[in-house]
């Protein structure tokens, strides 16, 4: 069983973009906690207005995202079916014949 083949590769490819902006996301949040002491706090709000929105646009994109491929595989699942279920009919009208 691996991790990563070519029916998954789409899959893995988005989980790791998904984790790259989440891990910019983390680093962002920690600078601004470790960082931003001694600023402003009209600067500090604004970081955490950004974070904010950034963090309710990763999570909308990551789920309209994750529907999409999700209604990709129904299709193709879908695809597979009629296929196969043409397939049978073919089979039993030359059985019958």
């Amino acid at each position: 069983m691996n991790f990563i083949n070519k029916d998954n590769l789409g899959y893995r490819l988005q989980q790791l973009i998904i984790l790259v902006l989440h891990l910019i996301l983390l680093k962002w949040m920690h600078y601004a906690l470790t960082e931003l002491g001694m600023e402003q706090t009209s600067i500090v709000l604004l970081h955490f207005t950004g974070m904010s929105i950034y963090g309710a646009i990763l999570i909308r994109g990551c789920a309209a995202w994750g529907k999409y491929r999700h209604r990709l595989d129904l299709e193709r699942e879908g695809e597979g079916i009629s296929q196969n279920n043409e397939s049978a009919k073919e089979s039993n009208n030359q059985h019958e014949s």
